[in-house]
């Protein structure tokens, strides 16, 4: 089975989001204090910023599964209901 090769864009902008995550990471490498409401967070501001990106993606595909499923029974329902008007 022959694998297929990514095209030299791929490389190009994987490449590019590598140097900026670098340096990035290099230029927010101070300690830093975050507030909220009832709890405070002291680190690295990377490892503060990686973790907040990382909680946002989880939370946005979490709620995007959920109302996929939600779509989904919604239409097995209303199937459901026009074959039993007798339509097809």
């Amino acid at each position: 089975m022959e694998e297929k090769k990514k095209p030299l864009i791929f490389w190009i902008i994987a490449g590019l989001i590598v140097l900026v995550s670098v340096l990035l990471a290099i230029m927010n490498w101070t300690e830093t204090t975050i507030n909220f409401i009832f709890f405070e967070v002291r680190g690295r501001l990377i490892f503060i910023l990686a973790i907040f990106f990382f909680l946002g993606f989880f939370l946005g595909k979490l709620t995007s599964f959920f109302n996929t499923r939600k779509k989904k029974k919604k239409d097995e329902e209303a199937h459901v209901t026009f074959i039993e008007s007798g339509k097809e």
